[in-house]
């Protein structure tokens, strides 16, 4: 006789909960998105400790994206397959694996840094037996003491360039190094051109 109670699966979990309370991320007030933004990472991280999330601010034919995102972290790109996989039909949204690469060029705030597409160059080698791309790339204002932060930031950028599944599946290595005016390199964007 099985007497324990039946643990719920968490995906199922996460999305019972998020249609319950679609309204208030639909809707995404000035007031409590704080405390909303906290509760929903708190339920996707039940699901792995890696995942994070973006929500539009502009609706797109009247709907917000809802991107779940595995946050660069390939070991979670599976619970982000199968929880978008196993989404609900909701009306008020769209709902993205993996943050996806952008058009437009943006810039990312990290700690104490800026990063912009025009502040990465790059060289690249495909790799003969397999997919994957080997990357250099050379970063403005790049040092040593800095390096976390630009490594970071530059992570989050590669994932607008290329996508972030190309990102964590088809990139192999990555060095980075300080930009100085290097000769035949490439801007970062034209990696797009290879996905």
């Amino acid at each position: 006789m099985n007497w324990l109670p039946k643990r719920k699966n968490k995906v199922a979990a996460f999305w019972e909960w998020f249609a319950d309370n679609k309204e208030a991320f639909f809707e995404l007030g000035d007031s409590g998105r704080g405390k909303l933004f906290s509760q929903l990472e708190k339920k996707l991280q039940k699901v792995n400790r890696h995942l994070a999330f973006e929500l539009s601010e502009i609706l797109v034919d009247g709907k917000r994206e809802f991107v779940i995102s595995a946050d660069g972290m390939v070991e979670a790109f599976d619970d982000v397959i199968d929880l978008v996989g196993q989404a609900p039909e909701l009306d008020s949204f769209d709902i993205i694996a993996f943050r996806q690469k952008q058009d437009e060029e943006v810039s990312i705030e990290y700690g104490d840094i800026e990063l912009a597409w025009d502040d990465i160059f790059c060289t690249f080698e495909k790799e003969s037996n397999s997919d994957e791309v080997n990357l250099i790339l050379y970063i403005k204002g790049f040092t040593e003491e800095n390096e976390d932060e630009f490594i970071s930031a530059s992570f989050i950028l590669l994932d607008t360039i290329i996508g972030e599944y190309n990102a964590g599946m088809r990139i192999g290595e990555i060095e980075f190094v300080s930009y100085n005016g290097q000769p035949d390199l490439l801007p970062v964007k034209e990696l797009q051109s290879l996905f």
